[in-house]
């Protein structure tokens, strides 16, 4: 008899304590959520091809589900890479936007992963005069011609600039290797506008390029994200 009553208070302890378990558990990570993470986020503007010190960074608490699996989270990781774009004062600084060599030794070292690097003649471009510069974005507008009136349309929507004429981003001239070997260049460099694309817009791009003209439309900066987004959903 004293065994039988035994069993219930055991299981009845057994239970109390997984009980007691389970709501620790649970406010310790209600209070980890609260608490937040930590990343790294550029505490003044930096400039594309910037070597990056501890005075340009700060680390700053943002809620878990804000935190990209991609941002830098200590600043000892991050000081002495070089930024491969613009980036604002408060931005969260994310790895993919940093490189551990200069950037702009080759312009290949800067198309985003799953996009093609595409150049746009300027006698072909009428674009917002000089104020076009690497690291940019923009809207590509294509003007064509149909019973003698002309038709304009959004061709592509923010569209990241790599290179214009000798300047890539970062500051380098890409056709130095060009003038300095003595080789002809038939479509100089002084003259384009490179563009990262996907396959995709590439080719519409080049057919829109074909049957009518181009003109460049600056965007406000801000987040990127989109820009590599639609270059890796691409086929």
């Amino acid at each position: 008899m004293k065994q039988a009553l035994t069993r219930p208070l055991t299981l009845s302890a057994v239970l109390a304590v997984l009980g007691g378990l389970a709501a620790y558990l649970a406010l310790a990570g209600a209070g980890a959520a609260h608490e937040g993470v930590a990343v790294v986020q550029v505490a003044r503007p930096v400039l594309a091809g910037q070597r990056l010190t501890t005075a340009d960074l700060e680390l700053r608490n943002i809620p878990v589900s804000a935190a990209s699996p991609d941002a830098a989270r200590t600043i000892e990781e991050v000081v002495g890479r070089y930024a491969t774009l613009p980036m604002l004062k408060g931005e969260t600084l994310l790895m993919q936007k940093t490189s551990d060599r200069v950037p702009g030794s080759n312009l290949a070292s800067l198309i985003p992963p799953g996009c093609v690097a595409v150049s746009v003649a300027v006698s072909d471009v009428v674009s917002t005069g000089r104020f076009i510069a690497p690291g940019d974005r923009v809207d590509v507008l294509g003007v064509t011609s149909k019973d003698a009136a002309d038709r304009a349309e959004i061709v592509l929507r923010d569209v990241m600039v790599l290179a214009v004429a000798n300047e890539l981003i970062g500051g380098e001239a890409p056709a130095q290797a060009e003038r300095t070997s003595g080789r002809p260049n038939p479509r100089s460099l002084d003259a384009t506008v490179t563009l990262a694309l996907s396959v995709a817009d590439a080719q519409r791009l080049v057919q829109v390029d074909e049957i009518g003209k181009l003109r460049l439309a600056l965007r406000s900066r801000g987040e990127d994200a989109a820009v590599l987004s639609r270059c890796q959903s691409s086929p």
